[in-house]
């Protein structure tokens, strides 16, 4: 699916920074819901990284297919 493409494009495109790891792509438990395949990847940052830039950077610089949606949810209460 369109889901697997995008995941390895981002996790191919991700930054490599000194104090931010990149984990994933992977199946979440339930990783097609309503018909929608999902997949995730986990940016795990010190406190002393400035996320929100380099996650726009990175999410700006790799080009998704329309059919495929990014969320991002800082701080997830679950990573369900």
């Amino acid at each position: 699916p369109a889901a697997d493409d995008a995941a390895q494009a981002l996790a191919r495109a991700a930054p490599r920074l000194p104090g931010l790891e990149i984990l994933g792509p992977a199946d979440p438990p339930l990783a097609v819901l309503q018909r929608r395949h999902r997949r995730r990847l986990l940016a795990k940052a010190r406190r002393d990284v400035r996320l929100q830039p380099i996650l726009k950077d990175w999410l700006g610089r790799v080009r998704l297919p329309g059919s495929v949606r990014v969320t991002v949810d800082i701080d997830p209460y679950s990573f369900m």
